[in-house]
């Protein structure tokens, strides 16, 4: 192999793969379905699905009940994070990372055009956290009752 092939081989070959990871983190984006969401006795935990967890720079995030201050299902479809991003990615189809404001700290996992779980937080460092699960409404009604039980 000549030198200028395999020199643009070295350079291309990394930017396909990364390429390749973002655009298959924006499909998975469009069923709705990022993270899996875990409600225990004390902590909601959210877990982003597979590549999306390098995209929104978290494996995983721990709300302990009583830092949870509201729960609600909004529409995101014409809803974008506030300020700028802090540890985050954004791309047409999928919004995933820590964003800060004058308000705080948000994070947020969602895609397009279904309806996300936003939670409200009034301890730790994060003011709210928004993330598009399989069912946002029954975790919603879940979390609700997890944070009326403590």
């Amino acid at each position: 192999m000549d030198t200028v092939a395999y020199d643009l081989l070295l350079v291309t070959a990394p930017l396909a793969l990364v390429l390749g990871l973002i655009l298959h983190g924006v499909a998975m984006a469009k069923n709705g379905d990022l993270a899996e969401i875990e409600i225990s006795a004390g902590a909601v935990v959210i877990r982003p699905r597979g590549i999306l967890k390098m995209l929104s720079f978290r494996w995983s995030i721990r709300l302990r009940a009583e830092s949870i201050a509201e729960v609600s299902v909004i529409d995101i479809e014409n809803t974008t994070p506030a300020g700028m991003r802090y540890g985050a990615t954004l791309f047409p189809g999928l919004v995933a990372g820590t964003y800060m404001s004058p308000e705080g700290l948000t994070w947020w996992l969602v895609g397009r055009m279904r309806p996300a779980l936003a939670i409200d937080l009034h301890d730790g460092p994060l003011n709210q956290v928004v993330v598009q699960v399989r069912e946002p409404r029954a975790a919603a009604a879940q979390i609700r009752a997890l944070i009326r039980d403590h």
